[in-house]
């Protein structure tokens, strides 16, 4: 019920109030900054984050707590580089809001690319948050917001910020409404979990007191489907993350794993061996068999669809170890990908469809790598620290959340797309296959 209950929360806080400030000029279009972190070379953007200005008497430690959250959120995104505040020239309280407030030249002397003003206003459980972006080298302001919702669903207000931030910059949104469902192992229990992007607000999703394995989105982030041994044998649950029910999904014969929702659908590539060897079936969401995707005398395993639906990667033994292919799903025609190495698995496509990510051995230990969809050499992501595995990549191709027992046990982890900038999100241990999911709300 407390999944349920957090669940209905998130979906109020989608819709809280935003506007644009009326006077707000905004990017256009060509002038987006094209950003790709994967280049060699690549700098961060320098931007300044002084404390929110306090409107009201009420809730004054929200100014720090905001503008590190942001400047957590804007580093995290790889993109920026956030200013140590403690250069600032001036007191945020007394700063102004506007871009005639601003000293601009200040700014520019200190490193800052852009700099954003914020400010809110506490009153009782309600909470007006009013902010700009500024352009420091332009001097002008290309954002302004104001956000209004309740003062306990701050951290979702200046998530939603980042988001704008980066919107305003780049085209695209960032991140930071998004979640990721992992395995959290529990002594011999296995259980399905959520958290946010960064690893923080941890919630469960099953309490079978067995094993859960293998969570996967749907495309609209309303439920996971995931594989679970509460009843014997492997048997694929769908979980409705809105009303806290679970249902059957496919329950056949044998085994029964990996399930992968198709996107854009209501149906599921799942892993079957109820005719004898474990082939890769397509399923609706209410247990029917559609058609039987991938077949051979190998065992088929993993699913992970293209973007578009049209494709499947997919790990089978059939050349004798596990490699990674990809499957036409309306010709049936296949090609292997993977011929560096003896085992590599768990591929996941990426979200404009350019890469495939997926674990491999090497030197020993399991390491990341990504591959084109038609093949080629691949490239190497981690190396020599601990097992890293179940890669999977955030809604915006940008990073690449992981498994890893580089320090101890298994955790979470994130690193850009280029291998870079890794961070350990998840606290405690036990943490495996994590599955991050679309951005929240369809936006």
């Amino acid at each position: 019920m407390l999944f349920g209950l957090r669940c209905c929360g998130i979906m109020v806080l989608l819709g809280l109030g935003l506007l644009d400030l009326g006077a707000a000029p905004r990017l256009a279009q060509a002038q987006k900054i094209e950003i790709d972190i994967t280049k060699p070379g690549f700098q961060r953007i320098p931007i300044a984050v002084p404390d929110f200005k306090f409107q009201t008497a009420e809730q004054p430690q929200l100014a720090r707590e905001m503008s590190e959250l942001l400047s957590s959120n804007l580093d995290f995104s790889g993109l920026f580089t956030p200013l140590d505040p403690r250069g600032f020239l001036e007191d945020p309280q007394s700063m102004g809001l506007t871009a005639g407030d601003i000293k601009f030249p200040d700014w520019k002397r200190l490193g800052a690319e852009f700099l954003v003003r914020a400010s809110y206003q506490a009153q009782g459980s309600a909470l007006r948050m009013e902010a700009r972006l500024f352009d420091v080298v332009a001097g002008r302001m290309v954002l302004g917001k104001v956000y209004d919702g309740e003062t306990r669903n701050w951290r979702p207000m200046v998530h939603r910020l980042a988001d704008e931030i980066i919107m305003a910059i780049t085209g695209e949104r960032g991140v930071f409404d998004t979640k990721i469902a992992y395995v959290q192992v529990q002594g011999k229990v296995k259980e399905i979990y959520v958290c946010d992007f960064d690893g923080s607000s941890p919630v469960a999703v099953t309490r079978d007191q067995s094993l859960a394995l293998s969570p996967s989105w749907s495309s609209d982030g309303s439920q996971i489907a995931y594989v679970s041994y509460k009843e014997g044998n492997a048997k694929v649950y769908v979980a409705n993350l809105l009303t806290g029910g679970q249902r059957l999904v496919a329950g056949f014969p044998g085994i029964n794993i990996a399930p992968a929702w198709r996107p854009g659908t209501n149906q599921l590539a799942v892993t079957l061996s109820k005719g004898g060897n474990p082939d890769i079936y397509l399923v609706s969401s209410s247990g029917e068999i559609m058609q039987r995707l991938v077949q051979s005398w190998g065992i088929n395993v993993s699913p992970a669809w293209s973007p578009d639906g049209r494709k499947l990667a997919y790990v089978s033994n059939e050349p004798g170890n596990p490699q990674i292919y990809v499957m036409d799903v309306s010709s049936g025609q296949k090609r292997r990908i993977t011929f560096s190495g003896t085992y590599n698995t768990s591929p996941s496509w990426s979200p404009k469809g350019d890469w495939i990510a997926f674990s491999g051995m090497a030197g020993g230990r399991h390491n990341i790598f990504i591959a084109r969809p038609e093949g080629g050499e691949a490239r190497q992501l981690t190396r020599g620290e601990g097992d890293n595995e179940s890669p999977t990549w955030s809604p915006d191709g940008r990073m690449l959340a992981f498994s890893s027992t580089r320090q101890g046990g298994s955790a979470l982890w994130v690193m850009l797309s280029n291998g870079t900038g890794l961070r350990r999100i998840s606290r405690g241990g036990g943490q495996e296959m994590p599955d991050w999911s679309p951005r929240m709300g369809g936006r």
